[in-house]
């Protein structure tokens, strides 16, 4: 059985969504991290106009962050809109992480 490296790895609608990204071409690839970047800069911007609304990232997520910015060997950090993206969108609630990915996935394979 394979091992789960990622906080992300045990969701299927992540894992498929990055096997969907890690199959297109770089240009296809910009567009979507374009689209994606606006997406969070939205749903941040209504994540504040919440008050109360508490944002935890979760130590997995954090380690991940670090470790990803010290090491950059996963194969989206060789394309920098699609680092800055997926960095973004992973200090996103993770339910609003998950929800992204999901309609990534579906939309692309429509």
């Amino acid at each position: 059985m394979e091992q789960k490296r990622r906080w992300y790895d045990s969701h299927e609608e992540a894992v498929k969504a990055f096997e969907i990204l890690k199959s297109m071409d770089s240009e296809s690839r910009k567009r979507i991290s374009k689209d994606l970047v606006e997406i969070i800069a939205q749903i941040k911007e209504l994540r504040k106009e919440e008050s109360d609304t508490v944002l935890s990232l979760g130590i997995e997520r954090v380690l991940g962050l670090y470790q990803q910015s010290a090491n950059s060997r996963r194969w989206y950090d060789n394309n920098s809109d699609l680092r800055y993206a997926l960095k973004t969108l992973s200090t996103l609630p993770e339910e609003d992480f998950l929800n992204i990915m999901e309609g990534l996935a579906d939309s692309i394979n429509s």
